[in-house]
């Protein structure tokens, strides 16, 4: 029976575990052994509508609490400029491409393929730069978490802000550096810290990053790398200071010779990251190309990362949880998502066996950890593998080498069939992106089908009619700076969220 918990690693994914099975299992003794001196890697994150509703609604935290605590941005979505249009957008809403309106025979993707401008209401947000509606009262119509929106978030203060809370739950912290670990019996029997000291657990989670010191490590568990679909593996990070820009209630994704460059904004800072293929440019060709489209960045750094998983992330009494089980480039923010689900995967597990884990429980752990990757792995490549914007070395490459895998199904429907809402039945129960996310890459792309749609008058008459609602609504809306002062005052939540 587990009656204690250590977690090696109190970045995002150390607290985050902590945090959740010391709130849903107040009996755990959970302690997190953490290094000042490695400290926090200090960038800007995107998330997406897990992580709002795994705080929210999964440990019933308070919305203005964290709100005030980490200041989000709100993410809308991701506007691409990929592909042959000037620009596509990816919401949260499910009500871009798959969505029908009850007075039109076809879903949305049929009427919005060659104009997908204004499809949502978030996308014609996006376009006026908008984070939220307004309601009638005045204040920014907030949904709720885990519905149509996501956060842009300070790695810093996400972390300051997991720390305090844990804290609160009880949670210990030990301010240490690892210097060993003792492993018996396919596990971790004890872990040695710089001091000559020793820590002993029931069950051991292994938050230590890239270096996964106790699953790929100690216990030397094979890395399957995704090379094959995903050729980037590095990022040259950096950022400035908000001036007079405004601050865009989306992540901005471009195309670049070699990768890709992403735009997050935060209040008071705007982030740049530049990913690449090392394979096609060298760390100073990739700092040179981000210069000319970050001018006002200050010593960008390179950092190195691999696209791949651990065979098993759960080993005896050991269960890694965030980049020391696996990572995938940061094309759709989808790290602090799988961090928690991993966390939830967990608890829910030790919950359901009394705390008494068994090898089934494990096992199905490393299978829902294999198939999320896998799932990511080849929403990913669908990005790569129809972009073509460019036509440089890496992008050819791209286009002709990248695999389907999985999706291959899916792919080949739509290409038949077009952006009908019924090649849903090609994803796997519990898919994190929906037909709605594969229909905007796929038909934000333009990638060709076969069954282009002519409307008959009436029809696009009444597809523009919504289009122009939205956009009216957009227009009147409520952009960040106001947002967030509106959000700092506990009398705005109160009419929000009054029922």
């Amino acid at each position: 029976m587990i009656r204690s918990i250590l977690v090696l690693g109190g970045g995002s994914a150390g607290l985050l575990a902590a945090l959740t099975l010391k709130r849903k299992i107040p009996a755990l003794s959970v302690e997190v052994i953490y290094s000042s001196r490695i400290g926090v890697i200090g960038v800007g994150e995107g998330t997406v509508p897990y992580v709002p509703s795994h705080l929210h609604h999964y440990l019933g935290l308070d919305e203005y609490e964290v709100f005030n605590a980490i200041q989000p941005v709100i993410k809308l979505g991701v506007r691409f400029t990929w592909g042959k249009r000037s620009y596509f957008d990816y919401t949260f809403t499910g009500q871009q491409h798959s969505w029908r309106w009850p007075d039109l025979p076809r879903n949305n993707g049929f009427y919005g393929f060659e104009d997908p401008t204004a499809m949502d209401l978030s996308s014609a947000l996006m376009d006026h730069a908008k984070a939220l509606p307004r309601r009638s009262d005045g204040v920014p119509d907030l949904p709720p978490p885990g519905s149509n929106f996501a956060w842009h978030i300070e790695n810093k203060l996400f972390v300051a802000w997991l720390e305090k809370a844990c804290k609160r739950e009880g949670v210990k912290f030990t301010d240490a550096d690892l210097s060993g670990a003792e492993t018996s019996d396919g596990g971790i029997s004890r872990i040695i810290l710089s001091d000559g000291s020793e820590r002993r657990a029931d069950f051991y989670i292994d938050a230590s990053g890239f270096v996964s010191e106790l699953v790929g490590k100690s216990l030397a568990e094979p890395f399957e790398d995704y090379w094959s679909s995903l050729f980037c593996d590095r990022a040259v990070a950096g950022g400035w200071d908000r001036g007079d820009e405004p601050i865009l209630p989306y992540t901005l994704s471009d195309p670049m010779d070699s990768g890709w460059c992403w735009r997050i904004d935060h209040p008071d800072r705007i982030h740049r990251g530049y990913v690449f293929s090392s394979s096609h440019a060298s760390d100073d060709q990739a700092l040179e190309d981000y210069q000319k489209i970050a001018p006002k960045a200050a010593n960008p750094r390179v950092v190195r990362f691999r696209s791949g998983r651990y065979r098993r992330s759960w080993i005896g009494n050991v269960a890694a949880v965030g980049n020391a089980a696996g990572f995938v480039e940061p094309l759709e923010a989808t790290a602090l998502m799988v961090i928690c689900l991993q966390c939830r995967w967990l608890t829910d597990g030790l919950i359901d066996s009394q705390l008494s884990p068994n090898p089934s429980l494990a096992g199905l752990y490393n299978t829902l950890n294999g198939s999320i990757w896998s799932q990511i792995r080849d929403f990913l490549a669908l990005h790569y593998k129809f972009n073509d914007k460019q036509d440089t070395p890496f992008w050819l490459r791209c286009r002709s080498e990248i695999p389907l895998n999985d999706v291959e199904g899916l792919v080949g429907f739509y290409q038949e069939n077009g952006p009908s809402a019924i090649n849903a039945g090609h994803l796997p129960a519990g898919n994190p992106f929906g037909i709605e996310g594969y229909l905007a890459i796929l038909a934000g792309l333009k990638v060709p089908h076969a069954r282009l749609y002519q409307p008959l008058p009436p029809e696009l008459q009444r597809w523009n009619a919504y289009r122009e609602r939205h956009r009216q609504i957009a227009a009147a809306g409520v952009g960040m700076n106001e947002t967030l002062r509106e959000l700092s005052k506990p009398e705005a939540w109160k009419k929000i969220r009054r029922k």
